[in-house]
């Protein structure tokens, strides 16, 4: 907990929370600070001019001629205005309503006609209310004494109060605003953690993904940017695998090419001595008129067409074995999906499944992907497919398997339920021609070439390959890169 709590600050999501937090905590204490020093100055502010604009219209009233009762009356009653109005020490008018016609014995300030000063007092027996007051004595023109009093004796209880609230809401606006703050920081730098999460990718030679933020400011055009290396990298990538491959193949291409072309004679003549014999064989026997009847003749032809086919499919296995041991076919290394191609070798075969009552096996949806030749991969997996399907037991089953290995690659598996190989002839499995139940092996027409085209596919990638004899049958298996 500790650690991620670190690991948070020390981050751009942190250091953006915590450099807004402090700013909302500014903003606050700033507005704390105004109402206790600057709320007091303003209230008097608005005190004083409403004083002004009370005395402004009273020498209007007076200098008209017009009760000043029905130009004043609404300070009173909206405002809590005392007001006072006399000459020659006769009221003229107040809001006093006890006052009636009174004689005045205080002398008023000294002011000259036309002007007036404001003062604030402290007066608990004065006529117009006790406590903190602001009063304007002022004379106009006529030389009219006017008295106005507005109370404040509320201003430092009304300071308080709003301090006391300003606390309760400046703690809920901060808890708020952390909360918004930590949720927009995380919401803001996303791009940021797609971006850095995209770079370790490239830097651990993933190429393949791509960043989807949209928007068009800095972060979503280095986001293309970053894209447009990633393609860039993949293809040289893809370009540097294969070179590389084609090199260290040419390093043992002359040695290889030797070899292959003694083992090729050799095995050719071998195996194709069985098929030539039976097609000559039974092409004497069709000239010499030793089928007699419809049905022989159909038979021998039938021979002659099955070892026709048979000696086709050794030529074009062996071409393909040829080419491969000797380095003549170059490999073209891609990134390609093995669950797509896999499913689409399954359905190929799905007639061979219900023949020998076997289910298809179920895979996953979700790509695997790889590097490779996809052609001669699916080569691979296709001898693996039906090697199982030769060998499986009626109504058995077939697994295939996906398995990611420590080593950044993938394992593909192919089982089949059946009687597991002899332990000696294991290692002999992967040669040209070598066949463990030739009888068996005639008869579904194996060439005991296919397992041969794994081994020489495989070792042209540099990849393992291997056979494992499980409790109820047999597991063969290669390996890519992912």
């Amino acid at each position: 907990m500790k650690t991620a709590i670190t690991r948070f600050f020390r981050s751009i999501a942190g250091k953006v929370f915590c450099v807004l937090t402090v700013c909302i905590l500014a903003l606050l204490m700033f507005n704390w600070l105004l109402n206790t020093f600057a709320f007091a100055r303003l209230y008097e502010r608005d005190k004083e001019t409403l004083l002004t604009e009370a005395y402004a219209d009273a020498a209007d009233a007076i200098a008209r001629r017009v009760d000043p009762q029905s130009v004043l009356s609404h300070y009173y009653t909206d405002h809590d205005m005392s007001i006072l109005i006399w000459s020659e020490h006769q009221v003229l008018y107040t809001t006093d309503r006890h006052a009636g016609p009174v004689i005045i014995t205080a002398a008023p300030p000294a002011v000259a006609n036309g002007s007036y000063i404001m003062t604030t007092r402290a007066d608990s027996g004065s006529d117009f209310g006790g406590g903190d007051a602001m009063v304007l004595y002022g004379k106009t023109r006529e030389g009219i004494n006017v008295t106005l009093q507005l109370p404040m004796s509320d201003l430092q209880a009304s300071t308080a109060i709003a301090n006391r609230f300003l606390r309760w809401s400046t703690l809920g606006t901060l808890v708020l605003s952390c909360v918004t703050v930590f949720f927009l920081a995380r919401l803001f730098t996303r791009p940021v953690r797609r971006l850095s999460g995209q770079a370790a990718r490239m830097a651990d030679l993933d190429f393949s993904h791509r960043y989807t933020g949209g928007g068009q400011d800095e972060l979503a055009e280095l986001g293309r940017s970053l894209n447009t290396v990633s393609e860039t990298m993949e293809q040289s990538l893809s370009e540097l695998k294969t070179a590389n491959t084609r090199l260290q193949n040419d390093m043992e291409l002359t040695a290889r090419q030797n070899e292959a072309r003694s083992r090729f004679i050799r095995n050719v003549s071998h195996e194709l001595k069985t098929p030539i014999s039976l097609i000559q064989t039974y092409a004497e026997g069709l000239h010499e008129n030793i089928a007699t009847d419809a049905a022989d003749r159909e038979f021998y032809c039938s021979v002659i067409e099955d070892e026709a086919a048979k000696l086709s499919q050794i030529i074009a296995k062996l071409t393909t074995l040829m080419q491969l041991e000797s380095g003549g076919g170059e490999l073209s290394i891609e990134r390609f999906d093995l669950s797509k191609l896999l499913t689409r070798l399954l359905q190929r075969h799905a007639p061979v499944f219900a023949e020998r009552a076997v289910s298809l096996p179920s895979l996953s949806a979700e790509p695997v992907f790889a590097w490779g030749d996809a052609l001669l991969i699916e080569q691979v997996l296709t001898n693996y497919l039906t090697n199982a399907l030769h060998h499986v037991t009626e109504g058995g089953e077939i697994r295939i398997g996906l398995q990611p290995t420590a080593d950044k690659a993938v394992r593909v598996t192919v089982f089949n339920t059946g009687t597991p190989i002899p332990e000696e002839d294991v290692p002999h499995i992967w040669e040209s021609f070598y066949k463990i139940d030739k009888a068996r092996t005639r008869a579904y027409g194996g060439t005991g070439i296919g397992l041969s085209v794994v081994a020489a596919i495989m070792q042209a990638h540099r990849m393992p390959y291997g056979v494992c004899n499980r409790a109820d049958g047999v597991e063969f298996f290669i390996e890519l890169p992912v």
